[in-house]
């Protein structure tokens, strides 16, 4: 055979042994893809590590490890390590989007069984709203309801209904910083006190500090079935806070309540009480208290007295050790800054105590039947 014989019968040996090698055709649409989040990255070695490694990745029998096959990665399934954190008011971007004058609004449909409100803001989503019906007279605790806003500022709340028909219902709805995260209480301050608008109440946290929220109440009357969340009432007196105090009381009823809607220049927060007085009577039960609202206004409310004719009811405003450390320090501890043609004195078990009274004077002959 000559030169060019041999060498072609040699091509055509090594042609052959190239198409063994090969593991045979990899048909159309056969491709493995392994996707780039589900490939586990190996820490990186040095080539003599790297060798060592490739020498021992055989399993008994001489199979090869799935390593081998995958080109020297793993592939495994994708992992989940963490949740990711959804922080209310806060955009994906991280930037905060509320504002510190806040309002909300509600309707309330009162049904057989629960009370539903359904309201709007100007909030953003995810921030918790609280809802909460108590009664004058009653004591009642659990029926509450919390929602979170949704993207567009509404929220719903299902709160159980009381089984008291024949009295008012009062429905608080609120929003307190304290409860919120940390980039929210950095717009509207740990305690609140960044807040603004009409509708910021105070109250008095576990500290015995002042702490700010954002409320809206509803009064929902006898067998009604529907009310509103109230719009905040007028501005603050000009003079509240002075211990020259002054109160304008308004009297109206229905056939079981009266009912007290003061005026004041009162500080927001101060306790105010009402009693009735009978004369050459004795009798128990007719009392109410309630705390004054950033305006200095208050509501009160007492069962109609049965058969009776004239009688006075007595409007109070009495130190004692629960008072807010504000009104404490605009009154004084013992009532010794108050001053004016309301004052009164007393002593009592920590010496001479001042107060404020007023005193009105009720015809309740129109009364006699007792309703």
């Amino acid at each position: 055979m000559d030169r060019k014989g041999w060498l072609a019968l040699l091509l055509s040996v090594l042609l052959v042994l190239a198409g063994c090698s090969g593991g045979g055709k990899m048909l159309k649409g056969e491709q493995t893809y392994v996707p780039k989040e589900e490939t586990k990255q190996e820490d990186a070695v040095s080539p003599d590590e790297q060798a060592e490694t490739n020498s021992g990745e055989e399993n008994e029998g001489g199979e090869p490890s799935d390593a081998e096959v995958a080109g020297g990665t793993e592939t495994v399934d994708a992992e989940v390590v963490a949740d990711a954190e959804i922080v209310e008011g806060v955009s994906a971007d991280g930037d905060v989007t509320l504002d510190p004058n806040i309002w909300i609004k509600g309707d309330v449909q009162v049904e057989d069984n629960q009370v539903i409100v359904e309201g709007t803001s100007n909030l953003p989503a995810g921030i918790e709203i609280n809802g909460e019906i108590t009664a004058r007279g009653y004591t009642m605790f659990g029926y509450k309801d919390d929602a979170l806003t949704e993207n567009d500022g509404s929220y719903r709340l299902e709160i159980k209904r009381p089984d008291i028909t024949k009295d008012p219902l009062d429905l608080t709805v609120n929003i307190q910083p304290e409860d919120l995260s940390a980039p929210i209480q950095k717009i509207l301050g740990t305690k609140g006190e960044l807040l603004t608008g009409p509708y910021v109440h105070q109250y008095v946290s576990g500290d015995d500090e002042i702490y700010y929220e954002i409320r809206a109440t509803a009064r929902i009357k006898p067998g009604a079935e529907q009310a509103q969340l109230e719009e905040p009432a007028g501005e603050k007196p000009d003079d509240q806070g002075n211990p020259e105090v002054w109160i304008k009381p308004l009297i109206t009823l229905d056939d079981r309540n009266y009912y007290v809607s003061g005026e004041s220049n009162l500080l927001e927060g101060t306790e105010v009480q009402l009693d009735i007085d009978i004369p050459g009577k004795i009798h128990t039960g007719y009392f109410d208290r309630t705390q004054v609202g950033p305006d200095g206004r208050f509501l009160l409310q007492i069962a109609k007295p049965k058969n009776v004719g004239e009688f006075y009811m007595m409007i109070r405003v009495k130190p004692d050790e629960d008072m807010w450390p504000t009104v404490k320090e605009a009154y004084g501890e013992h009532g010794e800054k108050l001053k004016g043609k309301h004052v009164k004195s007393e002593v009592g078990d920590s010496g001479n105590v001042k107060y404020i009274e007023v005193k009105v004077k009720v015809n309740g002959k129109q009364d006699v039947s007792g309703k």
